[in-house]
């Protein structure tokens, strides 16, 4: 792994730590540093022909990217005194300010119902950039059988029956209820899509917690990392903490990675999520991804109230996540469940943090309960839902999972859910 830094510079001579990433990705990370430490290792790099690509302050948070052959990425936390020096000889070029574009539409989040008639979870965002592009958040669960062909019919009827373009589609972490459907639409639906740039950044399948993941993990990581290797028309941009990224109108700043997370335990594969900020037409948007407890102590520690946002996709489908001082700091006026109805009524007698953050929003949304509409800028009484599509089938999820319902509970659920059905189609903005 040491090869890898062997064109870096080092002028701080202190003991470090290395992480492999991925193949022609690794990070080392210093301890007990200062700022000017950081200056100094950042002079170095400058001289040794590195080009200044982007920089990033988030309150005492410093991040620079450099580019040469290839990128490198340095960035100091002063409430840690850690430095880590990042090199990236596998990402693409990433737009660093607004691109040049028409501006056409206005920008809108959907929160994606995904096919709940089996699975429980699954997660999908759909952002409409301000040229009628799309930027697309996770998928769905191999479970959900047709979302690869769902999702494709929404974002073409987002589309006035045109085939779509995807201008960015981002990962938050490999579980298969978040890859598995993009995986499907590469597999069967390429021709029917088109996809500029994919965002992501996961831990390699030979991490020395990868036993505790399961084998559907590794099995779901592997197969992405292959397929996607399949479509070099496709640009891979392999995120970083602190770097700041732009798609069409859409600014992202990325919050936390499994590499703030080691050397801690990556035991719980949720804490190998992406989190990101995003900002359109001045509102934020605070996604967490399947964020836990390691990620959750990075992000209230380093970000305090510049989490602040206008609307949270609550993290890990309101299972154990997020800390309530995380949903405190986000203080959003509206949360965003994904998750099923019988899901969230189990969870919010046991989870406190959903309970503080439904007590600070004016309003939330329950994924399976329908795909929720919401204008950017965000306003609070704007969102529209769309009929629900789908519901449990309450045989096959008891074959499944064993899970059982007592026949009142599932009347009622299927009762409301014919309310649900029945409710007008909104029209697309």
């Amino acid at each position: 792994m040491t090869d890898i830094f062997s064109s870096i510079p080092d002028v701080i001579n202190r003991e470090y730590s290395e992480y492999e990433i991925k193949k022609d990705i690794a990070m080392r990370r210093y301890d007990n540093l200062s700022y000017d430490d950081y200056l100094a290792q950042c002079k170095a790099i400058e001289n040794q022909g590195f080009i200044l690509y982007d920089e990033n302050i988030i309150k005492d948070n410093h991040h620079r990217t450099y580019i040469k052959e290839f990128f490198l990425h340095i960035y100091f936390v002063e409430t840690e005194k850690t430095l880590r020096i990042v090199v990236d000889k596998v990402s693409e070029k990433y737009a660093t300010s607004q691109e040049d574009c028409e501006n056409i539409y206005h920008s809108v989040l959907w929160q994606y119902e995904v096919d709940h008639s089996l699975i429980d979870c699954g997660m999908c965002y759909i952002i409409r950039c301000c040229d009628g592009s799309f930027f697309v958040i996770d998928s769905a669960h191999m479970l959900s059988s047709f979302d690869n062909i769902r999702i494709i019919k929404f974002l073409r009827q987002l589309n006035n029956g045109e085939k779509p373009l995807v201008s960015g589609w981002y990962f938050s972490h490999s579980h298969d209820d978040h890859v598995a459907k993009f995986l499907d639409i590469l597999d069967y639906n390429r021709d029917e899509i088109d996809i500029e740039c994919i965002y992501y950044n996961f831990p390699p399948v030979t991490h020395r917690d990868n036993d505790c993941w399961g084998e559907n993990t590794r099995r779901m990581t592997t197969r992405f990392e292959e397929t996607v290797i399949k479509h070099p028309d496709i640009k891979k941009v392999i995120l970083h903490t602190g770097q700041r990224f732009f798609v069409r109108n859409l600014e992202f700043v990325v919050l936390c990675t499994h590499e703030d997370v080691f050397p801690n335990s990556l035991e719980d594969y949720n804490n190998s999520s992406t989190a990101l900020m995003m900002t359109a037409n001045r509102s934020k948007v605070l996604f967490p991804g399947d964020c836990s407890d390691e990620s959750d102590k990075i992000l209230v520690g380093r970000y305090g109230d510049y989490l602040k946002t206008d609307i949270v996709q609550i993290s890990h489908h309101g299972h154990q996540g997020t800390s309530c001082e995380f949903y405190r700091l986000a203080a959003a006026k509206c949360a965003l469940f994904p998750i099923t109805q019988i899901k969230f009524d189990e969870e919010l007698p046991k989870q406190k943090p959903n309970r503080l953050a439904i007590e600070l929003a004016e309003e939330y949304h329950i994924a399976s309960n329908g795909t929720a509409q919401i204008p950017l800028p965000y306003k609070s009484g704007q969102t529209k839902i769309f009929p629900d599509e789908t519901f449990e089938d309450f045989y096959a999820i008891y074959e499944l999972w064993k899970y059982d319902y007592t026949t009142e509970y599932k009347q009622k659920l299927y009762e409301e859910f014919l309310k649900r059905r029945s409710l007008p189609k909104p029209e697309c903005l």
